[in-house]
């Protein structure tokens, strides 16, 4: 399928946040706005979210992906990341396109999973996103030994504790409860980030609203083999097409 890419910077929060719009020839207005994770950037772990991106213009989709303020190609030092922030950024692109026409979904990876249930909560969004597609969603809720004023390091990348508290001030699981939508849940079997306990807790609040998730034998919390990724996409595609 033909279709069009456009790269671009805008400016939310008075950062210029780094985009890249995939739009199919024919356009429908369904969209899925991919939030990377912690470190992360619009490409997604193992360039999953590109990959994607282009299965599901395939199929007719939108995708927008994009880099959240200080992280990636957008303006920012990542020391100064926000998770509120994130959320804030996630919720303005929501809205625009929304407001546009476009019936929206929300893909998240990791505590990018955490922003996109948080953003699908917010007032100004309410039953306006048809679905979330949760890659290994974490929240933080039972973690206590965090000191949000501590400058931490992670893989090169240095980042103050209060990203992390407000992950858990965020109540991620109670967004979710409260949520209406579709919903779609992958888990690695062996996730070194997520707890066991809390990816229970994810997995019982998804099927206590008949929504189905994925446990991907042997995976870690990203980078999963390619023949399970491509699980993943066609389980998904199968998901969008119920709620648009």
């Amino acid at each position: 399928m033909n279709y069009e890419e456009k790269v671009f910077f805008e400016t939310i929060n008075n950062k210029k946040i780094f985009c890249v719009l995939s739009e199919p020839e024919n356009n429908q207005k369904k969209m899925v706005i991919m939030n990377h994770g912690f470190r992360g950037s619009n490409i997604g772990p193992a360039r999953t979210f590109v990959d994607f991106s282009r299965l599901l213009v395939a199929e007719g989709y939108s995708v927008l992906r994009f880099d959240q303020a200080n992280s990636a190609n957008s303006e920012g030092n990542y020391l100064e990341s926000s998770f509120k922030e994130w959320v804030e950024t996630s919720k303005s692109f929501a809205l625009k396109y929304f407001q546009l026409g476009y019936k929206i979904a929300l893909l998240g990876h990791s505590l990018g999973g955490a922003s996109a249930i948080v953003t699908a909560s917010a007032a100004e969004l309410k039953d306006k996103i048809k679905c979330l597609l949760l890659w290994a969603p974490g929240d933080f809720e039972g973690r206590n030994d965090v000191d949000p004023e501590k400058i931490y390091e992670q893989k090169g990348q240095q980042f103050k504790g209060k990203f992390l508290d407000e992950v858990k001030e965020s109540k991620v699981k109670e967004c979710l409860m409260n949520y209406q939508g579709g919903i779609h849940l992958v888990f690695g079997e062996s996730d070194k980030y997520i707890s066991e306990a809390s990816r229970n807790e994810f997995k019982e609040i998804v099927q206590s609203k008949g929504e189905n998730y994925l446990v991907l034998p042997g995976q870690d919390h990203s980078d999963w083999e390619f023949k399970w990724a491509q699980k993943v996409y066609e389980e998904e595609i199968k998901k969008l097409k119920n709620y648009f």
